[in-house]
């Protein structure tokens, strides 16, 4: 899966948003390679379109790959819109990298724990889960199906300071795998009111603790050089 690129062309997945008010009906989605940080390129291609917050059409170019690669013995793929997650994560469980019943450290200026309302069979089918990723669900509904499946057991959402300092990283240490899912939107202007190296040693310690890591750049709520150069001092 993710071995080509494809367009999403019909009003499913985020191509929905706004669809009927787009001039522009497709969205695109790369292909995963695996590789290093250096990879971590902004393509040409549109990969979310949307009204934003002051009802102005907006387009966003997203990745020209996804990355996959190995950190400290840890595996980490970053992509660009954060729906991906769900299939990375079904995937790493193929794998024996993670189990059911995981933790889920979710750092988020978002909780993407809407409701997605359809829901697959299971999780082990890697085929359904792919179309399902990027042809039913969008960027704020796809943490619950994995709760729904038991793939996740206890999700702490991060997404303020109040969070940061009320972590335990000692509920890590009881848990039968750590999934880490970081957001670069967490890092976006709109949060500068938190402390920024308080956010980075934060997240440099999650990733000590996790078994696999998930990284999404979010095109729509984060500038994308921005969002790879945080990842560069989350990772350097």
């Amino acid at each position: 899966m993710y071995s080509k690129p494809f367009f999403i062309e019909k009003p499913v997945w985020n191509n929905a948003f706004s669809f009927d008010k787009r001039d522009n009906k497709k969205l695109f989605v790369t292909s995963l390679i695996d590789w290093n940080l250096s990879d971590l390129v902004i393509w040409e291609n549109i990969v979310f379109e949307d009204f934003d917050f002051d009802f102005k059409l907006v387009s966003y170019a997203g990745l020209k790959n996804f990355v996959r690669f190995n950190y400290k013995w840890k595996e980490i793929i970053i992509f660009d819109n954060h729906n991906h997650a769900i299939y990375f994560w079904c995937d790493a469980y193929s794998r024996g990298i993670i189990w059911k019943n995981s933790n889920l450290i979710h750092i988020d200026e978002h909780s993407d724990m809407r409701d997605p309302e359809i829901y697959p069979e299971n999780l082990d089918n890697l085929k359904e889960i792919f179309d399902y990723t990027n042809f039913t669900l969008n960027v704020w509904n796809y943490i619950i199906p994995a709760q729904k499946f038991w793939l996740l057991r206890d999700i702490y959402q991060i997404r303020s300071e109040a969070n940061i300092e009320d972590f335990s990283f000692e509920n890590l240490d009881k848990a039968v795998s750590n999934i880490l899912n970081i957001d670069v939107d967490f890092f976006s202007p709109g949060l500068d009111y938190m402390n920024y190296d308080n956010k980075i040693a934060f997240v440099k310690k999650s990733i000590e603790k996790a078994d696999f890591i998930t990284i999404a750049t979010s095109p729509f709520f984060i500038d994308q050089e921005l969002a790879i150069k945080v990842i560069k001092e989350i990772l350097g």
